[in-house]
C-alpha cells in the first residue's frame, strides 16, 4: 500500500457572503480510513468538506495536504491527490458514461494529446470496480438514480487519487442502492488503501461504515473518535436534538440509533 499523504486542518473559519460557518475548525483525517462527518441540516457539513477540497477559501486557518497548505498546491497536481464528487452534480447533456469518467483523467492530460493507453486503463478499471461495464456507451441521461451515482463515482475513481471526499453520496437513493455505494466505497478503501471522507445523513449507516466520525453542531466540532467510541445517547440529542435509545446492531456490531419520538407501542 502506497503511501498516503498527511491531510489535516487547524482552526478553520469558514463561510458564504462573509456568515461564518463554520468556527475554529481543527480535524486529522485518519490516513487510509473511511472517515463520516455528520450533524443536523445546515449545521456546517458539507462547507467543511468544500473547505477542505479548496472549494472555498477559509476566512481564517489552513488546510495542510502533505506538508503544504491546499491553497499553494498548483491545480493539477491537487488534482491528482485529491477527489471530489459534491453533491448533486450536474450531468452534461448527451453525454456517454464512458465520456464522463474519461474526465476523471484531465489532471493527467497534456493540452495537445488526448486520452492516451494508460488514461483508457483507467476508465476501464474504474467502469470495473463500479460494475457499470455494460453501461459505458449509454447516455448518462438514461440512468437510474444509483446507477448515475456509480457513475459519478467511477469518475471520481479514474482520477486515481490517494484521498476521496463525497458529499452525501446516498441522497435520494433507495436503502438498496445506498447499501450498495456504501459496499463499494468500502471495498475501494480495502482494497486500494483510498482514503474516504464523506458526509451522510443516516446515523446508522455512519456508524456501521464509518471507521472515525467527526460530530458538528452548528459549525463546532463537538466529538470525534470511532463510532463504538462516541455515539451515544447524550451526543444524538447534543447534535440532533434525538431522544433515542443506542443499542448494538444485530448485523454488523456497530452503534444503532432507535429514535424514541412521542409514540410508542410495545407487542406483547
Amino acid at each position: 500500500m502506497k503511501k498516503t499523504p498527511a491531510f489535516s486542518a487547524s482552526n478553520i473559519v469558514a463561510g458564504y457572503d462573509k456568515k461564518i460557518i463554520i468556527n475554529d475548525i481543527d480535524v486529522v483525517i485518519p490516513n487510509n480510513k473511511i472517515s463520516v462527518i455528520i450533524g443536523a441540516n445546515a449545521c456546517g457539513k458539507s462547507t467543511l468538506l468544500k473547505t477542505l477540497a479548496r472549494l472555498i477559501k477559509p476566512i481564517s486557518g489552513e488546510v495542510v495536504l502533505d506538508g503544504k497548505q491546499i491553497g499553494t498546491i498548483p491545480p493539477k497536481q491537487l488534482a491528482r491527490v485529491l477527489g471530489l464528487l459534491p453533491q448533486s452534480p450536474v450531468v452534461p447533456e448527451g453525454i456517454t458514461v464512458s465520456d464522463l469518467v474519461s474526465r476523471g483523467r484531465y489532471p493527467y492530460q497534456n493540452f495537445l494529446k488526448g486520452l492516451e493507453k494508460k488514461d483508457y486503463e483507467a476508465v476501464e478499471e474504474a467502469l470495473e470496480i463500479m460494475g457499470i461495464v455494460e453501461l459505458a456507451n449509454r447516455s448518462v441521461d438514461e440512468l437510474s438514480g444509483g446507477q448515475r451515482q456509480r457513475v459519478w463515482i467511477a469518475m471520481a475513481l479514474a482520477q486515481q487519487t490517494d484521498i476521496l471526499l463525497l458529499d452525501e453520496p446516498t441522497t435520494f437513493l433507495d436503502i438498496t442502492y445506498q447499501i450498495e455505494i456504501l459496499d463499494l466505497l468500502t471495498d475501494l478503501n480495502r482494497k486500494r488503501g483510498t482514503t474516504i471522507v464523506m458526509v451522510l445523513h443516516d446515523i446508522n449507516l455512519s456508524a456501521r461504515y464509518a471507521d472515525y466520525i467527526f460530530a458538528v453542531q452548528k459549525g463546532n466540532l463537538i466529538a470525534q473518535g470511532k463510532p463504538s467510541e462516541i455515539i451515544s445517547e447524550e451526543l444524538m440529542k447534543q447534535v440532533f436534538g434525538l431522544d433515542c435509545a443506542v443499542i448494538k446492531d444485530p448485523v454488523s456490531g456497530s452503534p444503532f440509533i432507535v429514535p424514541k419520538g412521542r409514540y410508542h407501542v410495545v407487542n406483547g
